[in-house]
């Protein structure tokens, strides 16, 4: 991605799917996205997939930022989250 040449258009957009990708990832992770150092911090760290932008994270991450999620969805079900 650094290498790649982009126009503003092309960057404005770019930047808009990280910025709406890091919105979704503090709405199911927001503990684990504070504790990798904020949205700020995994920013830098996305690449452009077939899915759209993805921090590359190490496999424990993922797996810390997973269990969260899946911890947060079982909560919700039972009545909600943190109520």
């Amino acid at each position: 991605m650094a290498n790649e040449k982009l126009t503003v258009a092309e960057a404005l957009h770019r930047a808009e799917m990280i910025d709406r990708t890091l919105d979704a990832w503090e709405v199911t992770a927001p503990e684990g996205v504070a504790a990798l150092g904020g949205r700020d911090a995994l920013s830098p760290l996305c690449e452009m997939t077939c899915i759209g932008p993805v921090p590359r994270l190490p496999q424990a991450e993922w797996e810390r930022l997973s269990n969260e999620y899946e911890d947060r969805r079982w909560w919700s079900g039972k009545g909600g989250y943190g109520s």
